[in-house]
């Protein structure tokens, strides 16, 4: 393994158990929030998702338009194991190709030049991670690169997005969620993108792009995006939800004890 397990609470790809669980990616022309119920708990406490705004489908293809540029030089790959063949036992302690996972940075290029085009978001570099909370796979002193984006409208949630290192290769980003400055939180982890490097866990470069680009349109749709009691915790995503913390704290109109920590904040629009 490169980079810890796969699979951990928490992790936004899958909370299926057992190193190289296959999780098959919908199309995101087939993805709408509109109608979509999520169970929050094994007591069925379930909330409805709020339907998918416009201003979001216009924000991605902004997205995918300056993608074209920015990711001309770091081609997408296809998923190397498309029939859901078990990956040799090799694969599972290597990563032939790191450098393929620098199209990661430039689909954050592209969120940065979108976002300021439609005047939703600023992006700037910050000289090094602020304290995260939350379990990070990758040490803050690996990190290479920390860009902020901070959001136009006031009260909104605001992103991290930390380029790591793995064995001195660029090896994936770390997504976090920063509450507005009156909530008085820390940065939270929600997203490792990928959790694992490895060749045996390599979905292929669509797959990874759509968590990154989710991760993103989750936190930018506001609401309560990610909610933590002592080392517990539970990260809303634009189809449900994962973590090991109650999901009922995810709904914005229940009024969560002292002890819950909770990130919300208004739409980007």
């Amino acid at each position: 393994m490169l980079t810890g397990p796969r699979h951990r609470p928490g992790a936004l790809l899958s909370l299926l158990e057992g190193h190289g669980a296959r999780v098959p990616a919908p199309a995101r022309a087939r993805k709408s929030l509109a109608g979509r119920r999520s169970s929050l708990d094994p007591r069925g406490v379930t909330w409805d998702l709020p339907p998918r705004p416009a201003w979001v489908d216009h924000l991605v293809r902004r997205v995918d338009d300056e993608f074209a540029s920015t990711g001309s030089a770091t081609p997408g790959w296809p998923d190397p194991h498309p029939d859901l063949e078990p990956p040799a036992d090799e694969e599972y302690s290597r990563c032939l190709d790191p450098g393929k996972y620098r199209i990661l940075p430039a689909r954050v290029d592209a969120w940065a030049l979108a976002l300021a085009d439609l005047g939703l978001a600023t992006t700037h570099d910050v000289p090094a991670r602020p304290t995260w909370v939350g379990d990070l796979l990758r040490p803050a002193e690996d990190d290479v690169r920390v860009r902020r984006i901070t959001p136009t409208t006031p009260g909104a949630l605001g992103v991290l997005l930390a380029d790591t290192l793995v064995d001195g290769e660029p090896l994936g980003i770390d997504v976090g969620v920063a509450a507005p400055a009156q909530a008085g939180l820390p940065v939270a982890l929600v997203a490792s993108v990928p959790v694992c490097g490895c060749d045996a866990c390599d979905d292929g470069s669509a797959l990874l792009l759509e968590e990154l680009d989710d991760t993103i349109l989750t936190i930018a749709l506001g609401g309560v995006v990610h909610a933590r009691r002592g080392s517990d915790a539970v990260t809303r995503r634009l189809d449900g939800w994962g973590g090991s913390l109650d999901g009922r704290w995810l709904d914005p109109d229940l009024v969560a004890p002292d002890a819950v920590q909770r990130w919300r904040g208004r739409p980007w629009r």
